[in-house]
Formats: C-alpha cells, structure tokens, sequence
C-alpha cells in the first residue's frame, strides 16, 4: 500500500472515530444535564439573575446553556480542527488564526441561536397547543432566509471571493455557465488556502444569492479539464434545483422533530420537573428530543443527499463527456483532501452526503464504457 494511501487511511480513521464521539458526546451531554437536575439549576441561576422576565430568563438562561457546551467544545475543537489537521499537514492557519475564526463562529453560532430560541418560547407561549406547527413554518422560513444570506453575508465573514483569474480557464467556465443558464458573474473563486490545503467546489445560495464557488486550493491544484467536470458537477445541481430539494426535504424531517418535540414534552417534563413546555428549564429535553429524531433520520437525509450527487456526477458526465478526466479529478481530490476511497459500508451509509470516491470512479468508467 502507498505511503499516501497509509496516511489517508489513518486520517480517516481518526475523523471516523471523532465524528462518532461528538454525534454520541452531545445527547450524553443533553442526559446528564437533565438526570442530575443541572437543568432545574440553570433556571434558578438565571432568575437570580434576570428576574421573572420571559424574554430575559430565556436569553439568560441559553447563555449559561451555552457555556457550559463551550467549554467542552474548546479543547475538542482545538484537537479535531486544529491539531488534527497540522499533524497530516492540511492546515494552513497558525494558532491565532483558528482561535480567531473558531471565537467568530461561536459568537455567530450563538446569536442566531438565541434569537431562534427566545422567538421559540415567544410561539410556545402564544400558541400553547399548536406551537409546534408554528415554530416548524418559523423554521422554514428562517432556513429560507439563511439560504440566501449564506454566500453574501455568513461566508465573506471567514473567507473573500475573488474573480478566476486565469483567463483561459475563466472563459471556460463563462461558456459552461451561460450553456445552462446561470448569470456568468455567479461563479466565483474562493481563498480556502486561507485555513486548508484540502480543494473544494460547492453551488449555494438562492435566487439571487446562487452562485458556483471554487476554492483557490482548486484552481491552482487542478487541470481545467478537471476544474471543467467540477463546475458541470456544480452545474448539475443548478439545473436540478438541488438547493430547493433539499431544503424541501430537511423541512420535512423538522417537522417531525417538531412533532417530537410537543409530544414528548407533554410526556416527559412532569418526569424532570418541568413545569411544561414553557418553561426555559425544559430547553435541555427539548433539545434533546430534537437531536434524536435527527440522529434516527440522518441515514434518510444522506441516502437523499447521495442520490442528488450521483444525479449532478451524471450530468457532469453527460455534459463534458470526460470519464477520465472525471476519475482522474476524483483520484486527484481523494490525494489532496486525504479522502477515503472506500470508506467502511456501514459509516458510508449513515454519515456520508457524498457517494464514496470508488463510487463515483467506478460510476464514470462504467459511462466511458457506454455502460448505464
């Protein structure tokens, strides 16, 4: 086996078992704090802090709430995005950097949060046996308008945009794009190699905020032949509407949570002496049933995921009609971002969003063959 092939093995082998960690750490968290009764505490504590006030026991309370996750997520995140990252040599951010990124999105993190909490309670207590129905039409439209503001307003936050530079490659994908319809000045390079040596490509936003984005680490890496498939990939999604389709269906499974949420509240708070579901102390259970009904439905959610990426490959294949190069551009992402080619069945299965990369190779050779 290749000196390579070793070192993205054991890398995956780590991100496999960290991923595992933090998805079981999080609702080992949730329990402790409501079989101990930290949950009751956190309440006593932010009414003698914020008084009686509605607005201001929510805002106190989901802040102790978040402190005690943060500091437990410090060392965690320090070891998985940072130290992790520079022992296989894919990091390209001093200590200052990460701690200065890291503090940006845990502030970012935590007023939206807050803000969706305290209009949370603001619904359970104005509509106090449908509140579910309407904190979900809520979340949707919020979801909607994360959506669009995600490109132009939470990105440019951590990284820049910046035109492709290299001419030829640029005209490329000005034809490419303007052959299915998207505005030309929607495709943009991304300065990546700010934080990583990993490349990347993804299509975001919505409606006017939609837009084709290729990382630096990319561009400069990559033939454009490959950086060609890459953006058809891209492309494929566009035309599909693969944006719409998975919000549509992320929407529906937090409706089920939502449903979750009010049955389960009305049968357990009695049990952790909470004094329904309007009371701030009961957040830790929410959150809770929550996350279990997305741990139970993220193999649904990823299974949709895959089948959207198998449809955007297909048409990346369709469109450049370059099965080689396409698996060559594969093999190259497998080296560059330390991917697996074929992760274990059953991880592949539950967590990823993305076909494994021998999936997506042996789908291309299959079309370069004329085989379906």
């Amino acid at each position: 086996m290749k000196s390579d092939e070793l070192k993205a093995k054991e890398y995956q082998i780590i991100r496999r078992r960290l991923t595992i960690f933090h998805l079981l750490l999080t609702p080992a968290l949730l329990v402790l704090i409501l079989s101990s009764g930290m949950h009751l505490m956190f309440r006593e504590w932010s009414l003698s802090i914020a008084g009686a006030g509605e607005w201001q026991l929510a805002a106190v309370y989901f802040t102790i709430f978040s402190i005690f996750f943060l500091l437990i997520d410090v060392p965690l995140s320090f070891y998985s995005a940072f130290l992790v990252e520079h022992r296989f040599g894919l990091s390209n951010q001093g200590f200052s950097g990460w701690l200065k990124d890291f503090a940006k999105r845990s502030l970012l993190s935590f007023a939206v949060s807050l803000a969706l909490v305290e209009l949370l309670y603001w619904i359970i207590r104005s509509f106090p046996d449908t509140w579910w129905l309407w904190a979900w039409a809520g979340y949707a439209f919020v979801s909607y308008i994360l959506g669009k503001l995600f490109p132009v307003v939470i990105v440019p936050l951590f990284y820049k945009y910046g035109k492709v530079e290299d001419e030829v490659l640029a005209a490329k994908i000005r034809t490419m794009a303007a052959r299915f319809g998207l505005p030309v000045e929607n495709v943009y390079s991304l300065n990546l190699s700010k934080t990583t040596k990993k490349a990347n490509a993804a299509f975001m936003g919505i409606g006017k905020t939609r837009r084709v984005v290729l990382s630096d680490t990319l561009i400069s890496n990559f033939t454009h032949e490959e950086i060609g498939n890459v953006v058809a990939h891209e492309l494929g999604h566009y035309k599909h509407g693969d944006i719409w389709r998975l919000l549509g269906f992320g929407l529906l499974v937090s409706l089920l949570a939502f449903y979750a949420g009010s049955w389960g509240m009305g049968r357990w708070a009695p049990v952790f002496g909470i004094d329904g579901t309007a009371d701030i102390a009961g957040l830790p259970l929410l959150f809770l049933i929550f996350y279990v009904v997305n741990f139970l439905l993220m193999p649904a959610q990823n299974a949709y995921s895959r089948r959207r990426e198998r449809a955007a490959d297909r048409f990346a294949l369709e469109v450049c009609r370059e099965p080689e190069t396409f698996v060559s551009c594969m093999e190259k992402l497998g080296r560059v971002n330390l991917s697996e080619m074929e992760p274990p069945p059953w991880f592949e299965w539950f967590f990823y969003d993305h076909p494994s990369l021998s999936k997506r190779i042996r789908v291309a050779r299959h079309f370069g063959k004329g085989e379906n």
